[in-house]
């Protein structure tokens, strides 16, 4: 379409009345037959104007959300001109998983809604039966090369606490060789998940034990990390081993995209049924095709990396009964948020 205005632009002091008048019936049979393709895509289409108003959606966004996009765009709630990737469960008219993809169109911004259900459990399904195998045997000689190391430097740190008593530079040092230890542990888990051991508790302890860790790097970075925790937070239920991962995951991957004297947030808050933790750096961000393929094993900007982390974490919420979701621009930034199910929610949702 781009290219048929470029030419009536170019040519229409040469045009007579009848030309226009062809050149006009060309121009409204092509807005039709885009309008026809608009309405029968099987893919949920908002059009989101400058003022966060819809004005425009197709019959499949309608079908899918069970409302009209209208009244469903509060709880979308659409990050405006921004690229950001998401899913959430709805209920009606029936129960479902759909993923939400947003990204920047001129003024406005396009929303983007796919039924994600099936998929996701054919990718689990996937996972285990095909991609896994081949991993698995390399996950398996990682383990065994590795394995032997961590265990003569275990035992040699045991010796030296031993002989020379506690200092705070050997608790480190084991504390570090256990950390490798939970990261191998945690790749053979990408092959074979282990159900949450959910025990009633607080997100912000395995976040401090994440913050703990991390401080040395943050501080050779001169990256600053603020931690906004209110002063009452309810209760959620966790497996504290398992959401430590996801939050060194994401405080990880928030390090790698700074520079140096950058700056984290995190904030952590609550509504009627979940506790919500956001992460947020000040990074190089992420385009929108990098967001549309967050989640997804093997897919990563990263040279050494395997795309494993943000997948085994994004699963691990899903068993948590939480969702994760993210929003990234290109050099403004990053923020991953994470919401749990409070305690109460857990409760009325058995007794319901």
């Amino acid at each position: 379409m781009k290219g048929f205005f470029d030419g009536v632009r170019r040519h229409i002091g040469n045009m007579d009345a009848e030309h226009l008048r062809e050149q006009y019936r060309r121009l409204s049979d092509e807005v039709n037959s885009l309008d026809a393709l608009f309405g029968t895509m099987a893919q949920g289409l908002i059009v989101v104007d400058g003022r966060g108003e819809v004005s425009k959606s197709n019959p499949a966004a309608r079908e899918l959300l069970g409302m009209d996009p209208e009244d469903a765009l509060p709880m979308l709630a659409v990050p405006l001109g921004k690229a950001s990737k998401r899913e959430i469960d709805v209920t009606y008219p029936e129960a479902r998983r759909l993923e939400i993809q947003t990204m920047p169109m001129g003024e406005g911004t396009l929303v983007c809604l796919r039924d994600v259900t099936a998929e996701r459990e054919r990718t689990e399904e996937e996972l285990r039966i095909g991609a896994t195998r081949a991993v698995r045997d390399l996950a398996a000689g990682v383990a065994h090369e590795i394995g032997n190391p961590l265990n003569a430097l275990s035992l040699n740190l045991q010796l030296i606490r031993r002989a020379n008593g506690d200092s705070e530079e050997v608790e480190e040092c084991i504390r570090q060789v256990e950390r490798l230890s939970g990261i191998i542990h945690g790749f053979l888990q990408a092959l074979r998940p282990s159900k949450p051991n959910l025990v009633r508790g607080s997100v912000a302890d395995p976040i401090n034990k994440c913050l703990t860790t991390m401080r040395p790097q943050f501080e050779e970075r001169s990256v600053s990390v603020t931690l906004n925790l209110p002063s009452a937070l309810p209760s959620v239920a966790l497996d504290p081993a398992q959401m430590e991962q996801v939050f060194f995951n994401l405080l990880k991957n928030a390090l790698e995209a700074l520079r140096d004297g950058g700056s984290i947030d995190i904030s952590l808050s609550s509504d009627d049924n979940d506790v919500i933790t956001t992460v947020r750096d000040d990074g190089h961000g992420m385009s929108p095709e990098q967001v549309a393929h967050l989640f997804e094993p093997y897919r990563t900007s990263k040279e050494h990396g395997t795309g494993l982390g943000l997948m085994i974490s994004a699963r691990i919420v899903r068993d948590h009964g939480g969702t994760i979701s993210v929003e990234s621009e290109p050099e403004k930034g990053t923020a991953f948020t994470i919401r749990l199910p409070r305690i109460e929610r857990r409760i009325r949702a058995l007794k319901g």
